[in-house]
Formats: C-alpha cells, structure tokens, sequence
C-alpha cells in the first residue's frame, strides 16, 4: 500500500500550511517583540542537555536569523526551491527553538519534527513554484497522518488520569478567568460545565483520529477539529497551534482533495492548478531511501513520549521528560523557590540576588521545573567561583500542582550546584504530594 502512487496535491497542500503557519510565527516573534524579550535580553539561558552551545546571536543577529527563517518559510509554503527552504527553515527554526528551555511550545516541537519528514518528501511534485517531477507514494501521505494524529493519541492518553477526569483539573482552575467572555462567559465560572468540558477533550483526543481515517466521518471529523480549536484559541492564549491542527488536518482526506475542492467551486479554478493531477497507477513504485530515513524517524518521534513511564515519580511533578510528549493543556504549577548560598572559606551563609539575570517569565518557568533550578544552582556556583569564591547552593522550592497546597519539591540537604544531569531519575527531587485534589 505505501507503494501507491497518488496525487500529489494533498501533501503540497499540507507544504502550504506548514510554511504559512512557519512565517507566522515568525512575524509575531517580531511583531510583538519578542525576540528580544525571550532570546537576547536574558542574561541567562536555561539549556537542553547536550544543547548547551545554542545560544542567541545578540539581538541584531537573532532578529535577522528569525527574519532569515520566516523568508525560508514562505518559500516553503510558494514551493520556491522547497528543499533548501525546508533545510534553510529547519535548521533555523531549531536554533531559535532551542536557545532557552522556558520558551518550548507544543506546535515549535510538531513545526521541528514535521519539517525534517518534508525535506526528505515530495513536496514540490505539485502546486509549487518551482515544481520537481517526482512521484508521490500513499507512504509519504501515511507518514505525515501518523504525525499528525500522534499528538491527538498522546494528548487524549495524558489525560486518562485522576486529575482531568475526576476533578476537572487544570480546566477548573482555568475557566473561570475566562467568565468576561460573550455569551459563553457566565458558563466557564460554573464547575460542572469544567467536568464537562474535561471529558469532552479527553474523549476527542482520543477519538478523533478514528473518525478522520474512516471515509464516511472523515467531513464531521475534521469539522470537529475546526470547532474544537477554534474552541481552544478563544480560550486559551495557544498562539498558532488551532490554525496548524486545522490545517495539517487535511492530509486525512483523499490526496486529490485540493482538485476535487476545486471542481466544486462556481468558477472552474481546478484548471488554474499548476500542473496536472499524478494518475492513480496500479504499478507499485520502490521504497526510497528518503521514505525509509522518514519512518525511522517516525518511528523515534512515537517512541519518545513512553520515555517518562520508565523514570520513577509522575512528571508533571519531576519535569523528567515531560516535554516533547504532547502534554497538551495538563497541568498547572505555581512555585516559589530560595537559592542559600554557604561560603566554604567563611561558613557565612546568604542568599543569592541573581534572579535579576532573569526575567519573569523565566522565573515563573524555573520556579516549577527542577531541571532548571538545577542548572540555576551551577550558574549561582559558577559565579561565585568567578569572584573568588566557591561554595555549596541549596534550594529551598515549593510548588503548587494543579492547585494543591504548595509542597516542598527539592530536598533542601543536598548541594544542588554539584548535582550532575542524570538521564534518567535525579535523587535529590522529593517524590509527588499526596493530597488530594481540591
């Protein structure tokens, strides 16, 4: 089956979203100042492990680099030499993703992963500006439908927990701060509709796929997508990721769709598609190397999120690989954390003022998340080694999960600047609250 030839119009569709919502992001980093407030004016950087050396380009040179990959963007979504777009905006948009940890979003994770399946695919066979006569396989099609309902699954199986179902959370604690919209308002400060509202999402996330695979709920399906989305933009602050759901959502319908659309409209704009459809073939063409490097990478991609079941603790509270896993609108952290500092020379204790190298939104990241505390206390250490003085960090922080009272989350003996990263499971986090929730 994944030998197939098909149409190739479907795919070149789903190149035009990515590369619009790819050039929108990029707009609004701009737009709205955010390069300089996220990337180059932190003094400090919280880092991925093994990432340490992607660092901004100051604010003159991350501004053209974000500039650089919202031109590659547009080219992708033209079709404008593809390939070099995709490996220009791939390369580039990892950096920038890459630079600080507190600015991890959900939809920069699907732009990354998705956009490495693209540079190996045939997306410029249709619809392009620069068109490549290649044949285009259900395989690819396939490929880009798994990534796609891979963050439904996972998010719908994130939320088969206590939490989410038995106590409406994050959402009752959310919804009623969104009571001043219109119509809808009044309803968001009643708790039950928060329970409603809970089931309803996990029983879509969990069911959506197997309505857009099946022909005859394919249309519902994906009008449930729209509405759901559309749903979620209103109500929470998630940027552009409704609109590239939406979008990436239409490579479950026929690969000829776009030209089948088209013929359906008033004026006959099928015939001003570049390029004529692929011909359905009954010859089955050979399996690529490029297709195959796709599915290994797939395959990696759909293995990643089982990663925290094998780390003891949950991971909403450990932070323990929790990104990168479609944890989509699960949890809600509050937290407030102390750095006290003993000089070994002296034995004088102080606390550390260096929250000023951070900014807020920093803090507030930081404050929940003990893998960035961690890297917050070997930046206190490297500090005072640098003006002459070594000493031992320790932290006292207390978070909050999903509105339980506050909890001690790090134990508060241990040197935290001298804790290495470990892959898997740090000693020195207190194991999760037991209380239960409100």
């Amino acid at each position: 089956m994944i030998q197939r030839r098909v149409c190739g119009y479907s795919l070149a569709a789903f190149r035009m979203v990515f590369g619009l919502v790819g050039a929108l992001s990029m707009a609004r980093l701009l737009a709205y100042g955010w390069v300089d407030s996220l990337y180059t004016r932190p003094q400090r950087h919280f880092t991925y492990p093994g990432l340490r050396f992607v660092n901004d380009f100051g604010p003159v040179g991350t501004k053209a680099l974000v500039a650089l990959v919202g031109c590659a963007a547009l080219g992708v979504a033209l079709g404008w030499h593809s390939r070099a777009a995709l490996l220009v905006f791939v390369a580039g948009f990892s950096w920038i993703e890459f630079i600080d940890a507190t600015t991890y979003l959900n939809h920069y994770w699907f732009l990354t992963v998705v956009g490495v399946v693209l540079v190996l695919a045939p997306v410029d066979a249709e619809l392009a500006l620069r068109r490549r006569a290649q044949p285009v396989t259900l395989g690819w099609i396939w490929l880009l439908r798994i990534l796609v309902g891979s963050v439904y699954t996972y998010a719908g199986l994130a939320k088969l927990n206590a939490d989410w179902l038995g106590s409406a959370l994050p959402l009752r604690l959310w919804l009623p701060a969104r009571s001043s919209l219109p119509l809808v308002g009044p309803l968001l400060a009643v708790p039950t509709v928060a329970y409603v509202l809970s089931w309803a999402g996990a029983i879509y996330d969990c069911s959506i796929v197997a309505l857009l695979c099946v022909r005859r709920t394919r249309l519902a399906g994906w009008c449930l997508v729209v509405a759901f989305h559309v749903a979620t933009w209103v109500l929470f602050p998630i940027g552009v990721f409704p609109w590239l759901m939406i979008g990436a959502a239409t490579i479950f319908f026929e690969p000829d769709w776009p030209r089948r659309l088209a013929a359906r409209l008033p004026v006959t704009a099928a015939r001003h598609l570049p390029g004529a459809p692929a011909a359905r073939q009954p010859e089955m063409l050979a399996v690529r190397t490029p297709w195959v490097l796709a599915a290994l990478w797939t395959v990696v991609l759909l293995l990643l999120p089982w990663r925290a079941g094998i780390v003891a603790g949950d991971a909403r509270w450990t932070g323990e690989h929790y990104r990168f896993s479609w944890n989509v609108l699960r949890v809600e952290k509050a937290g407030d954390v102390l750095f006290r500092v003993l000089d070994l020379e002296s034995g004088r204790w102080d606390l550390d003022t260096g929250a000023a190298l951070y900014t807020p939104m920093q803090l507030k990241v930081m404050a929940t998340e003990p893998e960035l505390i961690r890297q917050a206390a070997h930046a206190v250490r490297s500090e005072r080694i640098a003006n002459g003085a070594d000493v031992e960090v320790f932290v006292d922080a207390f978070v909050s999960l999903n509105g339980r009272p506050a909890a001690r989350l790090i134990d508060p003996a241990v040197d935290l600047s001298r804790e290495p990263y470990r892959i898997w499971g740090q000693p020195w986090i207190l194991p999760v609250p037991r209380q239960l929730a409100p």
